[in-house]
C-alpha cells in the first residue's frame, strides 16, 4: 500500500545559542514559510502540539533532510524525532500520519517499553542511595518463595544476570499472544511462564535479555518500600523531571492524541494500537510518552546525571560487564557482551552511547544518549526517534522485524559526534 502523504512540523531555528519558544509565536506562518525549497509541506508546531524550543538551525536543517530520506525509504507511516544537546532541544519533527488522514504532531503518545527499565532502575538505585536496599544483597528478604531468591540481588536482576527464564521466549506464551494480544497478563502468570522453563545458568554466571527479570525486580521495590512501583516511579523520576507526558496504564488505553500502530505479523494487516501492554515489564511501568518526554527523561538520567549522584550515575552506565557471557543452547540472548553491545543497569551501552530500543506491536522507537561525561565538551548529546509503520515497510512481516527508528537515531548521533560515533550493530532484545 502506498506511504501516506509526508507532513514536516519542525522547530524554526534561531542563532546557535539563542532560544526560541515557538507556543509564544503569535504571528502564523505565510504560504511561502509553509513550503520549503523541494516543495514538501511543512507546518509549525502550534501551542498545543507540543512544540518545543529550538537551538541550532544547523542541527533543524540537517534533521530536516535525514528525517525525510530516512521516512520516505522506509515507507514509515510515521516518524517523530526530537534532539537535546547539553538539555536543551536543538531540533524536532514529525512526518506522516497519527492515523489515516490524521497527521501526526509532536505531542503525539506512543508506548515507550524498554525506556521504562531504566526509569526503574533509577528507582533502584536512588532507593540504594536512601538504604533503603542493597544492590548485592539477595533477594528472599522480600520474595521468600521465589526460585533462587537466595541467590539472586537487585543488581543481577538490573544488569540482566540473574538467570529467570524470558517469558517473552516462551513458546506456549508467544502462542497465546498471537492468537490473542488483548489478553491482559498478570504478574503471577508472568512469572510461572517464566519459572516453567528450565534454567539454563545459575545466577551472575551468564547474561541474557529477560523482561522476566524486571517484572521480579518491580516486585523487589514494591516490597521494600511498600509503595506500588507506578508511585516510586513518579515519586523518584517523573515528578522531579516534571514528566506530565509520560502515563502509566497496564491496559490498553492510550492518552489523547493517540499515534495509531500497525502490523501485519500475525499474518493480515491491522490496527494493533490497542493491543494489550501488559506483558511487556512490570506492573506499574507500562508506558505511554511522548517524543520530548522521552528524549528528556534519558538525557537528564543517563546524559547529565540530575537524578541520581556522581556514584549511581556511573554505576547505571559503567560497562563492567564486557566480555563477560556466552552463547548457551536453550538461551535466546545469551551471549557474550562486547562494546558495541553491552549492559550497564537498566540500559543498553554501545561504544561510549548508552540507549534503549523498544519494539513490539507495529511501535518502534529508539533513544541514544552520549552522556556528558563522555563527551568531549562536557555536553550530553540525545536523540530519540519514534515510528509507526505502512504495510511496505517491513519486507517479512512474519519474520524477524528489525526497529526502524534505530538506524536514523544512530546515523544522526554520528553526524552530531563524528569523532565518537555510537557502533552500528543492531540491538539484541
Amino acid at each position: 500500500m502506498p506511504s501516506p502523504t509526508r507532513r514536516v512540523v519542525g522547530g524554526i531555528a534561531g542563532v546557535a545559542a539563542s532560544v526560541l519558544v515557538l507556543a509564544g509565536c503569535t504571528a502564523g506562518p505565510t504560504d511561502a514559510d509553509a513550503t520549503d525549497a523541494g516543495g514538501t509541506q511543512t507546518a509549525l508546531p502550534t501551542p498545543d502540539d507540543g512544540g518545543a524550543t529550538t537551538t541550532d538551525a544547523a542541527v533543524q536543517a540537517m534533521l530536516d533532510d535525514a528525517a525525510a530520506e530516512h521516512f520516505d525509504e522506509h515507507a514509515l507511516g510515521s516518524l517523530l524525532v526530537e534532539i537535546r544537546m547539553d538539555g536543551e532541544v536543538a531540533a524536532q519533527a514529525a512526518l506522516g500520519d497519527a492515523m489515516s488522514g490524521v497527521p501526526v504532531t509532536l505531542d503525539g503518545r506512543f508506548r515507550n517499553g524498554a525506556v521504562a527499565i531504566t526509569y526503574m532502575s533509577t528507582v533502584m538505585l536512588a532507593l540504594a542511595e536512601e538504604g533503603v536496599i542493597d544492590l548485592d544483597e539477595p533477594i528472599d528478604e522480600y520474595l521468600p518463595d521465589l526460585p533462587e531468591a537466595d541467590e539472586v540481588t537487585p543488581r543481577m536482576l538490573a544488569d540482566m544476570t540473574a538467570g529467570y527464564p524470558d517469558h517473552v521466549a516462551n513458546e506456549g506464551f508467544v502462542d497465546t499472544l498471537t492468537k490473542d494480544p488483548f489478553i491482559a497478563w498478570t504478574t503471577e502468570e508472568l512469572l510461572e511462564l517464566s519459572i516453567d522453563q528450565p534454567r539454563t545458568f545459575e545466577p551472575g554466571e551468564n547474561w541474557d535479555y529477560s523482561h522476566s527479570g524486571y517484572v521480579v525486580l518491580g516486585q523487589v521495590l514494591e516490597e521494600a518500600t511498600g509503595q506500588p512501583l507506578e508511585d516510586l516511579i513518579a515519586e523518584y523520576v517523573l515528578d522531579p523531571l516534571d514528566l506530565d507526558d509520560i502515563v502509566a496504564d497496564q491496559g490498553p488505553a492510550i492518552p489523547s492524541p493517540a499515534v495509531h500502530a500497525f502490523t501485519a505479523e500475525r499474518g493480515t494487516w491491522e490496527d494493533s494500537t490497542f493491543w494489550n501492554p501488559s506483558w511487556t515489564i512490570a506492573d506499574g511501568a507500562v508506558e505511554t510518552t511522548t517524543i520530548s518526554d522521552m528524549a528528556s527523561s534519558f538525557d537528564a538520567i543517563v546524559g547529565r546525571g540530575e537524578v541520581l549522584d556522581e556514584e549511581s550515575w556511573q554505576a547505571m552506565i559503567d560497562p563492567v560487564l564486557i566480555g563477560f557471557g556466552e552463547p548457551l543452547d536453550g538461551c535466546r540472548a545469551c551471549h557474550t557482551l562486547d562494546e558495541n553491545y553491552s549492559y550497564g543497569l537498566g540500559v543498553v551501552l554501545s561504544g561510549d552511547w548508552v540507549k534503549q530500543t523498544p519494539s513490539f506491536g507495529g511501535y518502534a522507537s529508539a533513544v541514544v544518549t552520549l552522556p556528558a561525561s563522555r563527551a568531549e565538551d562536557e555536553r550530553s548529546v540525545t536523540i530519540a526517534v519514534a515510528v509507526t509503520y505502512t504495510h511496505d515497510s517491513q519486507e517479512d512481516w512474519l519474520g524477524s522485524l528489525p526497529n526502524l527508528a534505530e538506524p536514523l537515531a544512530l546515523s544522526l548521533a554520528a553526524e552530531l559526534v563524528p569523532d565518537d560515533p555510537p557502533p552500528t550493530a543492531p540491538a539484541s532484545e
